[in-house]
């Protein structure tokens, strides 16, 4: 195996370690010593340790930042992120539906949704919510997209996704969570191939973790709204199409072409904008349908 996919793997294991030993360690010590800090400033100064990792990491192999995809690109590539996200969250809304029945025999609703949500995330604040989310999906892409999934691209591009995707869901441990990571790490690698840069896939990444909790801090008749619609069975085949449909394409594209995107605008490309704003408008006004179902 290349000597730095090798050193890669062992910056990952230091990381792991890192998250799962070293970071609890640290915040029993501050419990025992009766320093008060809350679970989402450690949780984020953590991620900032990282970030920082990460760059002493690049700057000793002397990469720079547009080497691990690290830069600007249209902005119609980070409304494909958003949407991409906006369709994993309603399926796993879906997903985690059918869990709770198979559970408890009863089909989670909007109102426990809510009711659920509100206790968890009662001392969250929004800005917490942005700069927590962000710095996970920041740290998480330089490293698993910007770093390994570059170097297993020297092997072969299918490999490389796959492995990365692997890695990927392994890092994050919980079974529950292992083949919903593999799958995430996919679309992750085919996002970040396809336009050549980690930045949508940031976004993509932050708005599958984080939609929820945004969604908290609007007004609680707002909230009900948006769950009811998010619980609807149109809503998830939608999503599931539009999602499956993306990546589809994504793939046949990264497949096709062993390297990033050209510059030549693609057919696909020309629509993308077109395409989230007539699903931001069919959501909206299938929400303002429900509020006034509710409400007549």
């Amino acid at each position: 195996m290349d000597t730095d996919i090798k050193q890669n793997h062992r910056f990952i294991l230091y990381i792991t370690i890192l998250i799962m030993i070293i970071f609890p360690f640290t915040q029993l010590i501050l419990q025992e010593l009766s320093l008060q800090i809350s679970k989402q400033l450690f949780f984020f100064l953590s991620k900032l340790v990282i970030i920082y990792v990460l760059f002493l990491f690049l700057k000793k192999k002397k990469v720079t930042l547009s080497s691990i995809r690290l830069k600007k690109v249209h902005i119609k590539y980070i409304l494909l992120g958003i949407l991409m996200g906006i369709t994993v969250h309603m399926i796993t809304m879906f997903f985690g539906r059918i869990q709770y029945y198979l559970l408890t025999g009863e089909w989670l609703t909007a109102e426990k949704i809510v009711g659920t949500l509100m206790e968890s995330n009662e001392n969250i604040s929004f800005y917490s919510i942005m700069m927590i989310g962000f710095s996970v999906a920041i740290s998480e892409e330089i490293l698993f997209r910007g770093i390994l999934l570059k170097q297993y691209q020297r092997m072969n591009i299918k490999s490389a996704i796959i492995l990365s995707a692997l890695i990927f869901s392994i890092y994050h441990m919980t079974v529950g969570n292992l083949v919903f990571a593999f799958v995430m790490g996919i679309s992750f690698a085919l996002l970040t191939i396809y336009t050549g840069s980690i930045v949508p896939a940031i976004f993509y990444h932050f708005v599958v973790n984080e939609i929820m909790r945004i969604i908290m801090h609007f007004p609680e008749k707002v909230t009900e709204t948006y769950f009811k619609v998010m619980v609807s069975p149109i809503t998830t085949i939608t999503g599931l199409i539009l999602f499956l449909s993306i990546s589809t394409y994504l793939f046949i594209k990264v497949r096709k072409n062993n390297h990033f995107q050209s510059e030549k605008v693609m057919f696909f490309d020309r629509y993308i904008i077109l395409l989230f704003l007539m699903y931001v408008i069919f959501l909206t006004i299938y929400i303002i349908k429900v509020k006034y179902a509710a409400n007549p």
